[in-house]
């Protein structure tokens, strides 16, 4: 799913990567390399979805980074162009998987991957082989941002 989609006659852009350390500002970091990178490939009408979806997704990855954030293997953030899609990975160390779960109006905690769901065209996880944690992936639709 995050691999390039190239058909004949099409041409798309590498990946873009970008990883980082168990830090407070890591969600920031990853607002700021979305925005360039989605406005670089020419889809700027997605930057506010996807901005949000990738600060939660980072968030919670820091939230759940298991033993000390500092000494924790990186998170990584992987953005792909397709030819209909915007696809977005978030690896981490963790095992835990995301799970939406029931919030109201007065919850402090709860809401982002209700708001993940209601900004994406799907999105999921996939824990990666031999325990070395997981990936929880966005699809977003291209034609959402003009």
């Amino acid at each position: 799913m995050f691999e390039r989609d190239d058909v004949a006659g099409s041409s798309l852009p590498p990946p873009a990567t970008c990883t980082f350390q168990g830090r407070a500002a890591s969600a920031a970091a990853a607002r700021d390399f979305t925005a360039r990178t989605l406005c670089g490939w020419g889809v700027p009408g997605l930057v506010p979805d996807v901005q949000i979806v990738v600060s939660e997704l980072v968030t919670n990855a820091l939230r759940h980074v298991p033993g000390d954030p500092a000494d924790a293997p990186p998170i990584r953030l992987r953005l792909v162009k397709h030819r209909f899609h915007i696809g977005c990975g978030v690896s981490d160390a963790s095992e835990r998987v995301p799970a939406v779960s029931p919030w109201n109006d007065l919850s402090e905690s709860g809401r982002g991957l209700h708001l993940v769901e209601a900004l994406t065209a799907a999105w999921g996880w996939i824990l990666t082989r031999g325990g070395g944690g997981k990936v929880v992936w966005a699809l977003f639709d291209t034609s959402r941002a003009s």
